[in-house]
């Protein structure tokens, strides 16, 4: 039987369109619009990500929930490319119009998240009630248990810690969407003048919502990269995707990437000790500056209570001064000797030894006044002088004797900056932990050191801390507590 052509393409025409029937009937959900709106992966994660592409993130997968067939991807797959940071707790699935599900991270096997032209960005979840199931996402927060100190923000006076809370946990807080100015145009045409302003909504809050602050107190906000801002409470502070900006619209400040806030900050820091020495050398004064490195004010405070520091508790109470973030030796001795933050000197990571700026011996050079620097453990910076460093010889842990045989030979050679470094402290710190016996031995053996050493210069005297790595805390962020960030330091004679 012949069929003529006519009925050919009526047929065809017939199948397409029961094609089309069927997976409306059906509901399919495969094609994709040429637009999508981005997608952000945000919170406790250690790489927030923005998707506009279904398939950007783990494998396409084709799934059916009530009839419905979607191309999706796993949630599970979504946030491991993120990289939650510690253990994920709850799973936030936040629409366009505010309405939020929040759901546990374990258990999201079945969870998925799938795109198409009605709908947006949403969440299928074949296994939790319908409720979960939000469209028109925007964002995806990942919210941790708060255990990892690495990746908190941290609010701390000199006697406590107030605050440790994460990104994505603020993220679950109420959070004010606040205009903040970026800046205005002015033009003219025809003899008039016309203006635009530009703001961009910031999600942000008062630190007075976290914790107690009283109007006008002063805040030091520290960075990640160094940086630090001594300010009051009339400024905010952003949550944006995975970490925390301070903004102070007034005089348009922005430090980004706070890592901690010190209320009721000391007057000093351990930057002071250049200041006081360049003092002290101008006004004609031999300076013995001494580092203790690993040497906390908690430690001090400790070991002076339990008898193990006599020659530290004679001179004095210690003033207790702020250490400089990232809390790293090396970083520590390069605020020292420089009086530079760590961004503005260039030692910001344990790693770096160039400095940017110059150090207190270039200013010993500028006076015309002999220096020398007698240290222990490791060579950590490159100055203008070239260090002597003692090795461990007796391979008893420490090179701080072998450090203090050296000093007396080299005391009365007429310098008049005399720099020492110990080390021992640190080293029995990291090996035992900073409250152990035998930290607590390493104090007061170098006590003893310092007792002989002191009472042999016949100058000024400086003695600090210098805060290092420290045995109870994982990474460089994790350290901004009240016992990591604040040192002793003295001035003596």
């Amino acid at each position: 039987m012949v069929v003529s052509k006519k009925y050919w393409l009526i047929g065809i025409c017939l199948v397409l369109l029961g094609l089309v029937a069927g997976g409306m009937a059906q509901g399919v959900n495969f094609r994709f619009p040429r637009y999508i709106p981005p997608l952000k992966v945000v919170g406790d994660v250690a790489n927030s990500l923005t998707l506009q592409d279904p398939g950007g993130v783990g494998k396409l997968e084709k799934i059916t929930f009530q009839g419905t067939r979607y191309q999706a991807v796993k949630l599970a797959d979504m946030i491991n490319a993120a990289g939650p940071v510690n253990k994920a707790e709850q799973i936030c699935l936040v629409g366009l119009d505010g309405f939020t599900s929040v759901i546990r991270a374990e258990g999201i096997d079945d969870c998925y998240i799938a795109f198409s032209a009605k709908n947006g960005w949403e969440a299928v979840n074949l296994k939790h009630p319908m409720s979960s199931n939000a469209k028109l996402l925007n964002e995806i927060v990942v919210v941790s248990d708060g255990s990892c100190r690495d990746f908190a923000f941290n609010v701390i006076d000199p006697d406590s810690q107030l605050v440790q809370i994460t990104p994505g946990q603020l993220l679950t807080r109420p959070l004010t969407a606040f205009p903040y100015p970026e800046g205005k145009a002015v033009v003219e045409n025809d003899g008039k003048e016309y203006e635009s302003q530009v703001f961009t909504k910031r999600l942000v809050f008062k630190l007075s919502e976290l914790t107690a602050v009283n109007d006008g107190e002063n805040l030091l906000v520290m960075d990640e990269k160094g940086n630090y801002r001594l300010v009051d409470d009339g400024g905010y502070f952003e949550v944006r995707d995975n970490y925390i900006n301070y903004l102070q619209p007034d005089t348009r400040t922005i430090l980004e990437r706070v890592k901690g806030v010190i209320v009721h900050p000391p007057a000093a820091s351990i930057t002071d000790a250049y200041y006081d020495a360049k003092h002290y050398l101008e006004s004609g004064n031999k300076v013995l500056m001494v580092v203790l490195d690993g040497l906390t004010y908690h430690q001090y405070t400790s070991a002076v209570a339990n008898g193990a520091a006599p020659f530290l508790e004679k001179i004095g109470s210690a003033t207790r001064a702020v250490g400089i973030y990232p809390l790293e030796t090396n970083v520590g001795l390069a605020a020292m000797l420089t009086g530079k933050t760590a961004e503005e000197s260039g030692i910001a990571a344990a790693g770096d030894q160039v400095l940017k700026v110059p150090s207190i011996f270039a200013e010993a050079h500028r006076l015309k006044k002999q220096a020398l620097l007698l240290e222990a453990g490791p060579k950590l910076l490159e100055t203008e002088l070239q260090p002597v460093s003692s090795t461990d010889q007796n391979g008893n842990g420490s090179a701080d004797d072998e450090l203090f045989d050296a000093i007396p030979a080299n005391l009365d050679k007429g310098y008049e900056l005399f720099m020492v470094r110990f080390h021992g402290i640190h080293d029995s710190g990291q090996r035992c932990g900073e409250s152990a016996e035998e930290t607590m031995q390493a104090i007061s053996a170098t006590d003893k050191y310092l007792a002989e050493i002191v009472s042999k210069w016949p100058g000024k005297v400086i003695i600090a801390g210098n805060p290092g790595t420290s045995d109870q805390l994982i990474g460089a962020a994790a350290k901004f507590n009240n016992h990591a960030m604040f040192v002793p330091y003295w001035r003596v004679k």
